[in-house]
């Protein structure tokens, strides 16, 4: 009977032991430093080298320079008045050449541009003058000239006042008749020996109006 009690208090006695080192061992974890809880770990902050490179900016001295427009073609140039029709100099015939290039020679050589459209307006090309204008003032004058000859006022000339042009070529009228005439009666008339210029006003009422030696003439008014 007494083992009994022996082999028990035993038993006890281990229990209580490991219940209490098992306290103060729970104790002395909680007095000693705090564990610390794991943070997620946080992504690597990428570096500039990882980053990638920048297109480069293309600089205005890498851009191509824009080509310049290419220069009209004049449409007409002064000729050579020096040289061949047939070696590139001027095209001086009014038929068969150019009709800017005639009055040009015309007026470099001295003569009158005036004079000379009149006497060949019928193989004036009128649209080439607008190539050359400075001649087309005088070409404008003879349109509405008026050479040696007689004309139906009204259907081959108009009325109005017409005039000589032989002091604007530095000349004079000599020896010249004109006469105004209506069925086939004068109704005036006069011959000049010597004079600057001579003026005349061919009425709508006249039928014909006849020059004789008087050069050319031009409409004023």
């Amino acid at each position: 009977m007494r083992r009994i009690v022996t082999i028990a208090a035993t038993v006890v006695a281990l229990l209580t032991g490991a219940g209490c080192g098992g306290e103060q061992q729970h104790k002395a974890t909680a007095a000693g430093s705090p564990s610390v809880t794991a943070s997620p770990t946080p992504s690597p902050t990428p570096s500039l080298s990882d980053s990638p490179a920048p297109s480069p900016t293309p600089s205005l001295s890498d851009s191509p320079s824009p080509a310049p427009p290419p220069k009209p073609t004049p449409a007409w140039t002064p000729c050579n008045v020096d040289l061949e029709s047939d070696s590139g100099g001027c095209q001086n015939d009014f038929l068969t050449g150019d009709t800017c290039d005639a009055a040009y020679y015309s007026k470099a050589l001295g003569s009158n541009v005036l004079d000379l459209l009149i006497d060949n307006r019928d193989y004036v090309d009128e649209k080439r003058l607008q190539d050359c204008p400075q001649f087309l003032a005088d070409w404008k004058k003879a349109k509405t000239a008026i050479t040696e000859g007689s004309y139906e006022v009204g259907k081959e000339i108009k009325p109005g006042t017409y005039q000589t042009i032989a002091h604007i070529i530095g000349g004079k009228v000599t020896d010249c008749y004109w006469e105004r005439s209506r069925n086939g009666r004068t109704i005036a008339n006069d011959f000049i020996t010597a004079t600057k210029k001579v003026t005349v006003t061919v009425r709508s009422t006249d039928e014909m109006f006849t020059s004789r030696n008087c050069g050319n003439w031009i409409r004023v008014s």
